[in-house]
């Protein structure tokens, strides 16, 4: 009778203990689910408020850097580190619904070649009105058209083109020329030609503007 009474508590107590490791199980899948579409929707909302990606009309000139809602900032290399990023802190904030946002100032390529650099949210706003493409809202997070190839040749609007090995050095001298040239209505360009690198890791040579905003047209339409 003892053993019976046993047996009978062993299974109850092991259908229990199955029972709520199927739940753990549940919520952790849950937990994966909520952080990973805490991170699409972060990367979509920063692409947007700009209208950069592969069915905008800019794409970011990399590094950039996103201040999240307790104040942190960090600086990101690619998209790799800024879906990376996002993740690392959801996780440590679970509670957290608020989103993080782009940290000024910012540099954009335009479909055009055109380098420009953003200071604030409100010329971003002003630079999203001015483009006429909007994203699909089913296009894929995180999904730029290109990036460029270094060493990169910048035309500034004074004449002359300067070679630049790697983004950082580029992006210094975007911004020393435009604090040195506030007012000026011009904006430097990329010099024709160079080299893009498709997201699949295709690198094509871009022979002029046309040909690059050929480009985006692509990647707008889901070539």
């Amino acid at each position: 009778m003892i053993n019976r009474i046993f047996k009978i508590s062993f299974v109850f107590a092991l259908a229990i203990f199955s029972t709520l490791l199927t739940s753990c199980d549940k919520e952790s899948i849950l937990s994966e689910e909520t952080v990973q579409n805490f991170v699409n929707e972060s990367v979509e909302a920063v692409e947007r408020s700009g209208n950069v990606g592969r069915t905008g009309c800019y794409e970011f000139v990399f590094p950039i850097s996103i201040t999240f809602p307790d104040g942190s900032s960090n600086a990101l290399e690619d998209y790799e580190t800024l879906r990376s990023t996002i993740k690392a802190w959801k996780e440590a904030n679970p509670e957290a619904e608020e989103k993080p946002s782009l940290a000024f100032p910012l540099d954009v390529v335009s479909q055009e070649g055109e380098l420009i650099t953003v200071n604030s949210a409100d010329e971003l706003k002003e630079l999203k009105r001015g483009c006429r493409r909007n994203g699909k809202k089913d296009h894929k997070r995180g999904d730029r058209c290109f990036k460029l190839v270094f060493p990169v040749s910048i035309a500034f609007p004074d004449g002359t083109t300067t070679e630049f090995a790697d983004r950082m050095t580029m992006k210094a001298a975007i911004r020393t020329w435009k604090s040195e040239n506030p007012d000026a209505e011009e904006r430097p360009m990329l010099a024709f030609p160079l080299d893009i690198e498709l997201e699949d890791g295709t690198t094509l040579t871009i022979a002029d503007a046309e040909a690059l905003m050929a480009q985006k047209e692509s990647c707008a339409a889901g070539n």
